[in-house]
């Protein structure tokens, strides 16, 4: 092979990996337009729903393939039993949203009235008539008079 033609070699792989890089940002970026108020709404219905007892519009928040996994008396089920925590918080607010892919995740924090703080990972997924959530994992309850990380003012 000539010098030549090992340049151009070179030369067209580079162009490909830049190209390749360009499209892969402007992937990353499109992706992460969405604005977090709108993934946050998504939970917010859910969490409001619970409040009210209203298990059939909470359901109506999770994703297809989640109602093909649960149906909707094991969801009721569920919240009631499992899952009451959600309803009672006296004040919820969220974190920063992580995306990968057509899946968002949402740091979520319920405080309740005993001054614990339960928090929990939302995660959505983006169909054709929204955000909907495909799961969510409580994590371990924080007591109350725990200090938490952030400034105070």
């Amino acid at each position: 092979m000539t010098r030549t033609a090992k340049l151009t070699v070179i030369g067209l792989a580079f162009l490909l990996c830049g190209g390749s890089a360009l499209v892969q940002s402007r992937l990353d970026r499109a992706r992460q337009t969405v604005p977090p108020s709108e993934l946050y709404e998504v939970v917010r219905k859910q969490i409001n729903a619970f409040r009210s007892s209203d298990y059939a519009s909470a359901y109506r928040q999770a994703s297809s393939s989640f109602q093909e996994r649960v149906n909707m008396e094991a969801f009721s089920d569920f919240a009631r039993t499992e899952a009451p925590g959600a309803g009672r918080a006296d004040r919820v607010e969220f974190g920063a949203v992580r995306f990968d892919g057509r899946h968002a995740f949402v740091p979520v924090y319920l405080f309740m009235a005993d001054g614990d703080v339960v928090p929990c990972v939302y995660s959505l997924v983006r169909e054709e008539n929204g955000w909907k959530i495909d799961g969510t994992r409580l994590l371990k309850r924080w007591p109350a008079g725990r200090r938490l990380g952030g400034m105070r003012a």
